[in-house]
């Protein structure tokens, strides 16, 4: 009796799906089957002590605070379009600038003092970090005004 190529075929068929059922299945119940130490279950007893629950207060920010905060995201955000505008008013005085720039963007909660050394700071820095070509013109300006 000779077992033709077909019928080979659809033994080693059969045979694959057998081992294939055997690894899926059978394989991971035996070795889940095995005793496993399992670590000691430590009770804990609940103790109730009145503690007060710290909420955080609000603390107000001091001037420079909000000053430092105010650069810095000016300084982030608009660093480029205040390059842009230096090349675009070039016939101006940095005094006039910074005169115009107030008079149209008030900031809350900084004096008017504060305001000025806002607007030398943002003006200097955004100057060193994105056109570093002006910044001998901002200093210069800044200085005489």
């Amino acid at each position: 009796m000779q077992i033709s190529k077909l019928e080979m075929r659809i033994l080693l068929g059969i045979a694959v799906v057998v081992i294939a059922i055997l690894a899926v299945v059978i394989v991971p119940r035996l070795v889940g089957s095995a005793p496993v130490a399992e670590p000691p279950i430590a009770q804990v007893t609940p103790t109730i002590t009145a503690s007060p629950i710290a909420t955080p207060t609000p603390t107000a920010q001091s001037e420079q605070q909000v000053l430092d905060s105010i650069v810095a995201s000016t300084v982030s955000v608009y660093s480029v379009l205040v390059c842009d505008s230096l090349t675009q008013y070039a016939s101006l005085t940095i005094p006039e600038i910074i005169n115009r720039v107030l008079a149209e963007y008030p900031t809350t909660g900084l004096s008017d003092q504060s305001r000025q050394i806002m607007a030398h700071r943002v003006l200097s820095e955004s100057t060193a970090k994105s056109c570093p070509d002006q910044s001998p013109r901002v200093a210069a300006g800044i200085t005489a005004g």
